[in-house]
């Protein structure tokens, strides 16, 4: 019995110790650097706002030269939209959004500190940025 003991405790060690004595595979770190890089694609999705979609917009927010460029986030495509964005995002109206060309599957189109923005609401992801702010400065 004793040595059934001293057996199991040798192998209770002999596992808890193999991650120390791991040897790291080849190419592990690149399949993780490739899954994070899929994700982030995943998460990203292309779009572009046309040259003429900015008129269309700027017309649609009346208050657009109030905004405070030098004072605001920058949102940029590829980025992500803040923690608060709920509560500062507005809807683009349907009869403008009827007039983009649509946006990827999952996402929307909002308006917040001057910028209209494709994002995808389940992950803020940004698929691209219109500064409308700044176009009216112009």
């Amino acid at each position: 019995m004793t040595h059934m003991r001293s057996l199991t405790f040798v192998l209770a060690l002999t596992v808890l110790a193999a991650p120390a004595f791991a040897v790291p595979v080849p190419g592990a770190q690149e399949h993780e650097h490739d899954r994070d890089h899929d994700r982030d694609r995943e998460h990203h999705a292309e779009y572009h706002f046309r040259q003429e979609d900015a008129a269309r917009l700027r017309q649609h927010y009346h208050h657009i030269e109030k905004v405070d460029v030098r004072h605001r986030p920058a949102y940029v495509v590829g980025g992500y939209l803040p923690e608060d964005w709920r509560h500062r995002v507005h809807k683009v109206p349907v009869e403008v959004v009827r007039e983009l060309p649509p946006p990827p599957p999952g996402y929307v189109f909002g308006y917040m500190d001057g910028y209209c923005v494709a994002y995808n609401p389940a992950s803020r992801a940004i698929a691209d940025v219109l500064d409308l702010a700044a176009l009216a400065m112009r």
